[in-house]
């Protein structure tokens, strides 16, 4: 008997609907089957919490939290699970009496350890575990943030902030402070990989920085930083290289985009074989040496000083001289910069011990730089005088100008200097705390 055309929509539809039912069922098992499988599902990333406020129990919310920096857990966080901790700020500021001794395992994501951000745990982290005892300590790759301008504030510690890593996973610190530590504001071992150190202000420390370089080319990388020091008491430098003269020359600590003074001793201090680099810095007035190096770089850097320090002595701008072993010797360059008052110490010729009596021209190379009132070698640098024209009218600064004076000077150039596209983008410590985020 013939099928009537009526009769085929039906069944099309019939087997359809036994089709889509065939498709879920099939589903469902393999679901099923991924569902009773090791590994599914996958383990979902934690955030713990530290806060004087919890219980101190599994660190897992705010009422459970860590209640010291001392208590965390270090071993039930995971970076290969991408967990992370969360740091209670309170309404205003939490203060916590013992040291972070960061002990989490090195991953190539790495654990991010943060200030919160919720109303009420916002406030600023205080770590201020006394003069026996480091601030912070870092071992491995972890991303360290204060999550906003000195959002944690080490205060009062044997050095504030301590970094070892020589694992190549991202390490970073961001927006800190650190103060009044009896060692060092901030110390970094020697590294084969860059130690990224941004937004922090480091002052009135035994030494702000200290950074020790043996023949590894990584180690600190300071961006958008603030080094000072608040009282001429305070007798101290801001940069401070440690290390060996002996073996090849290597890459040492950087800065980019800081500020190093005023009140310091010296701003760099390096007799190491490691070359520090400084791009787009302010240098302001520092007591002996701005910048004192066997070898350096300097690419648009602005440097200032008074005529003479406070003890009516000079001091130097740039005091550059010959390693103790000269064959080693890595060059220096200055290009771009601006030098204005201080000393130009820098050595004519280097001599070679052998052949006998052999001497050579000091390596150093310069390119398109401004100086202005200095004194001793300074064709070294320019080969004239040439006012660069601050906003800020700095000629007239006497040598004993108080520091918090020095503090808001604007070495923006004006529109009418013969130094534009010259000297470093950071003109000011307002302007430098302004670009933090």
């Amino acid at each position: 008997m013939k099928r009537s055309p009526d009769q085929r929509p039906c069944s099309i539809l019939k087997k359809v609907l036994l089709s889509t039912v065939a498709l879920a069922m099939s589903f469902a098992s393999t679901s099923q089957a991924f569902a009773t499988s090791p590994g599914y599902p996958y383990p979902q990333p934690r955030k713990f919490y530290v806060s004087k406020n919890g219980n101190n129990t599994d660190g897992l919310t705010w009422a459970t939290a860590w209640n010291e920096m001392d208590q965390i857990k270090w071993t039930g966080i995971d970076p290969q699970n991408y967990d992370s901790l969360t740091i209670d700020g309170g309404v205003g500021r939490m203060i916590y009496r013992k040291p972070m001794q960061v002990q989490v395992r090195p991953y190539y994501s790495p654990v991010r350890i943060t200030v919160s951000g919720e109303p009420g745990h916002n406030g600023q982290v205080v770590i201020a575990p006394g003069s026996q005892s480091n601030g912070i300590e870092i071992n491995g790759g972890v991303q360290l943030n204060g999550s906003k301008r000195s959002g944690i504030f080490v205060y009062g510690a044997k050095k504030g902030i301590t970094v070892n890593s020589n694992a190549p996973y991202p390490t970073s610190v961001k927006n800190i402070e650190v103060s009044h530590c009896t060692e060092a504001g901030l110390f970094v071992s020697p590294s084969y990989y860059p130690l990224g150190m941004s937004q922090l202000i480091l002052h009135d420390n035994a030494t702000n920085v200290v950074t020790q370089q043996t023949g590894a080319p990584g180690g600190a990388q300071l961006s958008k930083c603030w080094i000072y020091n608040s009282s001429e008491r305070i007798n101290s430098d801001g940069v401070r290289v440690d290390g060996t003269t002996s073996g090849p020359p290597t890459l040492g600590v950087s800065l980019s985009s800081c500020v190093l003074g005023p009140g310091l001793r010296d701003g760099v201090s390096n007799l190491t074989s490691a070359r520090p680099t400084l791009t787009n810095c302010l240098l302001i007035n520092s007591k002996r040496n701005n910048i004192s190096s066997y070898s350096v770089s300097l690419q648009n850097v602005t440097s200032f000083m008074t005529r003479l320090n406070s003890s009516h002595s000079a001091h130097n701008c740039l005091k550059l001289q010959a390693s103790p072993q000269p064959y080693n010797m890595i060059g220096s360059s200055v290009k771009k910069s601006i030098a204005y008052g201080g000393m130009v110490d820098i050595p004519v010729s280097i001599a070679y011990p052998y052949p006998p009596n052999s001497t050579r021209p000091f390596p150093l190379t310069v390119e398109q730089n401004t100086q202005y009132r200095t004194t001793g070698n300074t064709t070294a640098l320019a080969p004239t005088m040439v006012d660069p024209k601050f906003v800020s009218r700095v000629g007239l600064l006497p040598n004993h100008t108080p520091i918090p004076y020095l503090m808001g000077l604007d070495f923006s150039l004006r529109a009418d200097s013969p130094a534009v596209g010259t000297g470093s983008e950071v003109t000011s410590i307002k302007q430098l705390l302004s670009t933090f985020d």
